[in-house]
C-alpha cells in the first residue's frame, strides 16, 4: 500500500461543494491593469501619481499588458471599462511646479462653432480615441477576444480595436459584454497601442465579472 503525500490530505480551497465564500458558488469580482499587492495609493498623498490606474503606455508606442487570474475560481468576465488619462509637468517659475492631469484635450473654443455639438465642445476630445486594444486569453488553450491578427488579406497585420468602438463616447458606463468562462491562474493577454504623436498615455481598466466556483 503507497504511503499517502502531504498533498493528499491537503485541503483545495474553494473547490469543494461545500467551501468557498459563505457557502456561495459565484461572486462580483473587479481585476484592474495593478495588482493589488503592486498598489501604493494612499489617501491624501502628494504628489498625486497615476501609477496606480495602471501603465504608462509612450506616443506612437505598444504594450503588453498580462493580467494572471486568481487560482481560487474560474472567473466569469462580463465586460471592461478602460479609461484614459494624461499628466503634464509645469517646472517652477519662482514657486514650486504643479502636474496637470487630463482626460480630454483641445478644450473649448472661445466663441461657438457653428455644425458642432455644443456639449462636445464643453469638454473637447476624449483621449480614448487614441488608444486600441487587443484582449486575449491564455490557458489550457488560448483565445482571441476583440483585435489580434487579420485573418483576410493582410494576414500577419495586426489589427487592434479602437476603444471608441468597444465603449463609445462618455454616454454611459457599461461597454461591450464580452461573457467568457476564464479558466483558473488563466492570463488575460491585452496589446495596447497608442496613437498619439506626443502624449505618453496611462490606460486603466475595471475588469468586471464574477469568480465561479465549479
Amino acid at each position: 500500500m503507497p504511503i499517502p503525500t502531504t498533498r493528499d490530505f491537503s485541503v483545495k480551497f474553494g473547490r469543494g461543494h461545500d467551501l468557498g465564500l459563505e457557502g456561495q458558488k459565484a461572486f462580483p469580482f473587479i481585476y484592474t491593469f495593478v495588482n493589488h499587492n503592486d498598489d501604493t495609493w494612499t489617501a491624501n498623498a502628494a504628489p498625486l501619481s497615476l501609477a496606480n490606474l495602471g501603465p504608462t503606455i509612450p506616443a506612437n508606442s505598444r504594450k503588453d499588458i498580462n493580467v494572471r487570474l486568481d487560482q481560487d475560481y474560474n472567473f466569469k468576465l462580463l465586460a471592461i471599462k478602460y479609461s484614459v488619462y494624461w499628466s503634464s509637468y509645469e517646472p517652477p517659475n519662482g514657486g514650486p511646479g504643479s502636474t496637470t492631469f487630463s482626460w480630454y484635450e483641445n478644450g473649448p473654443a472661445a466663441t461657438p462653432v457653428d455644425g458642432l455639438d455644443p456639449g462636445m465642445m464643453l469638454v473637447g476630445t476624449p483621449l480614448t480615441r487614441y488608444i486600441a486594444i487587443t484582449l486575449s486569453v491564455q490557458g489550457s488553450g488560448s483565445q482571441t477576444i476583440y483585435g489580434g491578427v487579420d485573418p483576410g488579406p493582410l494576414k500577419g497585420y495586426r489589427v487592434p480595436v479602437p476603444l471608441t468602438c468597444i465603449e463609445g463616447y462618455d454616454y454611459g458606463f457599461y461597454t461591450v459584454r464580452t461573457p467568457r468562462l476564464l479558466p483558473m491562474q488563466g492570463i488575460m493577454a491585452f496589446e495596447v497601442t497608442n496613437s498619439h504623436p506626443r502624449k505618453d498615455l496611462v490606460v486603466a481598466a475595471a475588469i468586471y465579472g464574477m469568480k465561479v466556483r465549479i
